[in-house]
């Protein structure tokens, strides 16, 4: 696991062009100018290093930069990210004022279509054999003869295992990032169905996005929305 931050960041002027954007909305609306700062502070490559260390990972090159050179939470698709803080002596990625939310690093994020599958193999590693599956909530009444009140806490567990809720999207739409597994780097939309299916981040042609490309992806298209070519955004003179 790496110690440091890599050099090849890709970042450069990406928080200034963020924070002209909201200025320019500010004052498109009559609000002056923010009155917080935009990003949380970013972080040092010893605070990156503890964020590793405490839960054992390294994460994508793309966000560790990102957090070294932009800062440790701001706005971003759709609405904000989330913050990663230290709450307590532990890092944990804080959404709205709440509560830290841990990554759970102990097995690799599961796939919508194999989620199922994980589902059974839990059951039954508890000595259960698992009764009909439902069309929408999978194994969850299985769950809740088994584990009783710890049911809700334990599903939930297991879907976001190796992976952290990156964003909010509005009316309960969230994004998170894979830390851990095959698919390591790659985002996924869900919504806020009891079981939602977890759908890969897409460009326009149809490719996987990582961080870097769906942050920048999403600032270019606010840049055209809230600036225009005129006003300094993408295509200017």
């Amino acid at each position: 696991m790496s110690g440091g931050v890599d050099a090849q960041a890709g970042w450069a002027g990406v928080r200034e062009r963020v924070i002209a954007v909201e200025e320019a909305q500010h004052q498109a609306r009559g609000w002056g100018p923010p009155q917080h700062p935009v990003f949380e502070p970013a972080l040092t490559a010893a605070e990156i290093a503890e964020v590793e260390a405490q839960y054992g990972v390294e994460l994508p090159v793309e966000y560790r930069t990102f957090l070294a050179e932009v800062g440790a939470g701001g706005p971003g698709p759709e609405i904000e990210l989330t913050s990663l803080r230290r709450v307590v002596g532990k890092w944990g990625w804080v959404w709205e004022g709440g509560d830290p939310i841990l990554l759970d690093p102990s097995g690799p994020f599961v796939e919508t279509e194999e989620w199922a599958d994980q589902q059974l193999a839990t059951l039954r590693a508890a000595g259960y054999e698992p009764t009909t599956r439902d069309e929408d909530e999978d194994y969850r009444h299985d769950y809740l003869e088994v584990f009783d009140d710890a049911e809700h806490r334990i599903w939930h567990e297991e879907r976001d295992r190796g992976a952290i809720l990156i964003s909010d999207n509005g009316c309960g739409m969230t994004s998170c990032l894979i830390i851990v597994g095959p698919h390591r780097g790659e985002l996924r939309d869900r919504d806020v169905g009891i079981n939602p299916p977890y759908l890969p981040i897409v460009d326009a042609h149809g490719n996987r996005h990582n961080f870097r490309t769906w942050y920048l992806e999403w600032l270019e298209r606010r840049e055209r929305e809230a600036l225009g070519p005129e006003d300094g955004g993408p295509g200017s003179q």
